[in-house]
């Protein structure tokens, strides 16, 4: 079951003022080699700017499965990393203190997205996983599965992965 590309709504929409300050925390934290305190749930994304070529850092969270990281964009397609990630899918990430240079691809089979959706949601608290990722507490396979189309989800694979 494959899907085409298309506009995914936000979630929730770009974080601002203060607010922007405490979700980009956890960049202080791996350049203080806290890293430790956030690395589980959180990993440090480096894209190139579609419009400017520079490198921008962006904290996202992620779940790791036989060696691909996975990453719920809460802002949809509109995130601005996921379009530098669609323009040049050459990235590198950092999880704890391993750096990895790394190919990402927005994922467009619906039972993986839907997948990765359920290993979201029963890795976070529930109100987390409804106000960030739009999932329903207690959401089945086939709720999951509707929401699919609906998300966006990218696939990181690391090099000589």
């Amino acid at each position: 079951m494959e899907e085409q590309e298309q506009d995914v709504p936000p979630v929730v929409e770009r974080p601002k003022g203060l607010f922007r300050f405490i979700v980009r925390y956890p960049v202080l934290y791996y350049r203080l080699g806290l890293h430790w305190l956030v690395s589980r749930q959180v990993l440090l994304l480096t894209t190139v700017g579609r419009k400017t070529g520079l490198p921008r850092v962006a904290p996202v969270d992620y779940e790791e499965e036989d060696g691909t990281y996975y990453i719920v964009p809460n802002q949809g397609t509109h995130a601005t990393w996921y379009r530098n990630l669609v323009a040049h899918p050459e990235v590198t990430i950092q999880v704890g203190r391993k750096r990895m240079e790394a190919i990402a691809t927005p994922v467009t089979d619906l039972k993986l997205k839907a997948h990765v959706l359920r290993r979201f949601a029963s890795a976070r608290w529930s109100f987390r996983v409804k106000k960030y990722y739009g999932i329903p507490p207690g959401a089945t396979d086939e709720q999951l599965l509707e929401l699919a189309p609906q998300r966006a989800v990218v696939a990181v694979r690391p090099r000589g992965s």
